[in-house]
């Protein structure tokens, strides 16, 4: 470039002043395909709070618990009243077992169970994934209060705390 070729450049871009450019957080949903099918909270491990099932049973946001409530789900530190192992059964054992487990501890009155489906092969286990839709299927799915992820000392994602709400 010449000492004209400078001048021509200066004196053209004298008034331009540089685009700012805003960081946008990429949208997951625009980088799927087609045919993706949208991972629903459930399937993701992780400490993400679990959709909880109403009247019609259609997948919603959890509601809030009380925060101390909440914490202490998420440190693992809250008193688990009963526990129910799934782990080496069918999907059809498993389904009656935790269906005689929610009627016994609801009659009984007990509000945090620990319910161990395991984390499963590949896409993250039967059980696992079917855990909501049988606790939904129910007569005692009405006095859910929550479906949470365990911490890792009582299983991680291979478990999850039930709360109940009050008699």
């Amino acid at each position: 470039m010449t000492v004209e070729d400078k001048q021509v450049w200066k004196d053209y871009t004298r008034g331009v002043q540089p685009v700012r450019k805003e960081k946008k957080t990429p949208d997951r949903r625009e980088n799927r395909t087609e045919g993706q099918a949208v991972q629903t909270i459930a399937e993701k491990p992780g400490p993400f709070p679990l959709p909880l099932f109403h009247k019609g049973k259609e997948r919603l946001s959890a509601p809030p618990l009380e925060r101390k409530r909440e914490k202490a789900l998420r440190q693992g530190t809250i008193a688990i009243e009963a526990r129910l192992d799934l782990h080496g059964m069918t999907q059809a054992e498993a389904f009656a077992a935790l269906s005689d487990f929610m009627r016994q501890e609801t009659k009984a009155g007990k509000r945090h169970l620990l319910i161990i489906t395991g984390k499963g092969r590949g896409e993250g286990g039967v059980l696992r994934r079917n855990l909501e839709t049988w606790l939904s299927q129910l007569p005692e799915s009405r006095s859910i209060l929550a479906l949470r992820p365990a911490a890792p000392h009582h299983g991680g994602g291979g478990a999850f705390y039930v709360v109940m709400r009050k008699k």
